[in-house]
């Protein structure tokens, strides 16, 4: 199998997070030929071991799901990863896997998530705004400069994700229930979905999974509970999501002064169904609750000095895919990308010329 040429022409990408990771193998023809998930590779969190075996892991898996030798080396590894930014730590984690797994891949491309995001759905640039288990935003120039606003992390930032919701939702509920600010809304809702999700009896309780048990994961997951509670007409949380699209459409205004280097062509009007305007592409699962962020993101945009045009899609593959690509490109190939495939808009702004 080893001395089969087609077995060292795929190319690996590598969609890392806080909360889970996917991988694809893609065929220098653009054909994905294997997929997979694993566990969260955001190395600030979960550590450079356990980051490092979970993406040798998945790579693995993927190698197999392929058809293809585990111990052929991929002809190229891009990974999108949270916290993939610090020029220095990116060095050390290339290093560390050439030396721990020298069958892994011939060549490794790391950049962080953002990145990724907008090189599964353009070439041509545009704004990807993150807001999964943490928030994230760059704009990327057609020239390949990039700009950025955010992805400092829990304890400095990301405001607007899963976790910035769940922590102001039960942060308004403490401060209600101690009388030390009055909530906006009723807490009494929130109070037992909170209970029911963390399966503690009072509030003390929950001290334990943000101090001596600590998840970032696990917290940012009551904010699935909160959509739920909130499309069931709960004003306190639909309060806290719209703070949140408020606090999302804050990151665009931050990086919309460098966007006017971004010019639509031809080939981007194709590829967005002829919707002229900046693309900015949302990556991540609170973007599924769309309908209870979209008055707070859109009164931030509104307000904002520079209209523009803009259009906020989402992908339809995992941002491994750009990964993969950015990969490839670094080691000197151009794969072939379907981004018509990869994305769909699911809202147009006509915004001011």
């Amino acid at each position: 199998v080893a001395d089969c040429p087609g077995m060292k022409r795929l190319h690996g990408g590598v969609e890392g997070g806080g909360t889970s990771s996917n991988v694809v193998l893609i065929a220098e023809d653009g054909t994905i030929v294997a997929k997979g998930d694993g566990p969260p590779t955001n190395h600030w969190l979960v550590g450079v071991d356990r980051c490092l075996l979970a993406i040798n892991e998945m790579i693995e898996e993927a190698k197999k799901q392929a058809g293809s030798d585990p111990g052929v080396p991929l002809k190229s590894l891009g990974m999108s990863l949270s916290g993939g930014e610090q020029e220095d730590a990116v060095a050390k984690l290339v290093q560390q896997l050439k030396d721990r797994y020298p069958n892994l891949s011939e060549s490794y491309h790391i950049s962080n998530d953002a990145i990724g995001g907008i090189a599964t759905a353009t070439d041509r640039g545009g704004i990807v705004l993150i807001s999964g288990t943490g928030s994230n935003c760059k704009l990327v120039n057609g020239d390949g400069s990039v700009v950025g606003c955010g992805g400092w992390g829990h304890l400095l930032g990301d405001e607007g994700s899963a976790y910035w919701i769940s922590h102001l939702a039960i942060k308004t509920v403490f401060d209600a229930r101690d009388n030390l600010r009055p909530a906006p809304h009723d807490t009494s809702l929130v109070l037992k979905a909170m209970y029911d999700y963390f399966q503690i009896p009072d509030r003390m309780a929950l001290l334990t999974h943000f101090y001596r048990s600590f998840e970032k994961s696990k917290i940012a997951g009551f904010c699935r509970v909160l959509a739920t509670v909130a499309h069931d007409g709960d004003a306190l949380s639909r309060s806290v999501f719209r703070r949140a699209g408020a606090e999302l459409a804050r990151h665009v205004v931050a990086v919309m002064p460098e966007a006017d280097k971004v010019k639509p062509n031809e080939t981007l009007a194709e590829l967005f169904n002829g919707v002229h305007g900046l693309p900015i592409v949302c990556v991540g699962c609170v973007w599924n609750s769309w309908d209870l962020l979209k008055d707070g993101f859109l009164e931030v945009m509104m307000e904002a000095e520079q209209q523009t045009r803009f259009s906020l899609i989402q992908l339809k593959q995992t941002s491994a895919v750009g990964a993969a690509s950015l990969g490839a490109r670094h080691a000197g190939y151009k794969l072939p990308m379907r981004y018509a495939d990869n994305v769909s808009i699911f809202y147009t702004h006509g915004g001011k010329r």
